[in-house]
């Protein structure tokens, strides 16, 4: 390899070296007192060979989801417990990308309000379902 070549490679191990400082920080700061830590990629001078660093080391945990609403995103737990990547597509480009620590992702998490409406669905349903059952039994 040449020296160019190497200082290359030393200033793209700088970048991903740094990014991982921070996210140990992140995860310490959450360990100790609970409180999430979201660090956003898109607004770092990475190339994507240090994003597929990044990723290679952080490695993929046992979660995986992926949500399809107004644009597709892409969650996933790495090989250390409360570290999170999270991507959101648009025309299948990365639009947000983000190192989440925390219990869990916010996009995983139940809003109250869809809770609510969920629940009031769910009582018409079970509403309506026990009606049909009286009303299949009286037949």
């Amino acid at each position: 390899m040449t020296s160019a070549c190497l200082a290359q490679q030393a200033q793209n191990d700088a970048m991903v070296d740094a990014l991982l400082r921070e996210i140990l920080v992140g995860l310490k700061h959450f360990a100790a007192t609970g409180d999430s830590v979201s660090i956003d990629l898109g607004g770092l001078p990475m190339s994507g060979r240090d994003r597929a660093a990044l990723d290679v080391f952080l490695d993929a945990g046992e979660v995986r989801a992926t949500i399809e609403t107004v644009g597709r995103s892409e969650v996933w737990e790495t090989r250390f417990s409360g570290v999170w990547r999270v991507r959101h597509f648009a025309d299948d480009q990365i639009a947000v990308d983000l190192i989440e620590i925390a219990a869990c992702p916010k996009i995983l998490s139940a809003d109250q309000r869809d809770a609510q409406g969920s629940a009031r669905r769910l009582e018409e349903a079970l509403d309506e379902k026990i009606a049909k059952t009286e009303i299949s039994h009286e037949t």
